[in-house]
């Protein structure tokens, strides 16, 4: 079996890599829409059919104010909004991620006098998510 540590895990976005991040997730749904008719014939279960899809998700780290290409990238399209493509990395051979675009709905910054600076992007999917074994 093939497990994947996170240590070898990277997020990209707008084609950068994002500094000092050290978590992402991601949720991908899948609509299953009840289709279920009328019976006669004393069929007593449900139909479904497969609806739209979905995706989202938070990316974490802490606060890089240098990372000009990345953080600074993000932080402007949520303050005016405009999408980019986000490539989520499960391992760091550069190889094996999910992909598409996506808007930034918010950030979380927060401070304290003994700890690092954390920082969480929660993004939403915007249209279709493809999964991909190459660079």
């Amino acid at each position: 079996m093939a497990v994947l540590h996170g240590k070898g895990a990277l997020v990209k976005y707008a084609t950068k890599t994002l500094a000092n991040i050290n978590s992402w997730n991601m949720t991908i749904d899948s609509e299953i829409l009840d289709v279920t008719a009328f019976s006669s014939a004393g069929v007593d279960y449900r139909a479904w059919t497969p609806g739209f899809g979905s995706w989202n998700g938070t990316i974490s780290g802490f606060l890089d104010l240098a990372d000009s290409s990345g953080q600074a990238v993000i932080r402007a399209n949520i303050l005016t909004p405009a999408t980019g493509t986000v490539k989520l990395f499960l391992n760091d051979s550069g190889t094996q991620h999910f992909y598409g675009s996506v808007y930034f709905k918010s950030a979380q910054y927060s401070a304290s006098v003994d700890a690092v600076e954390p920082v969480v992007f929660n993004f939403q999917g915007n249209g279709a998510l493809t999964y991909s074994t190459t660079g």
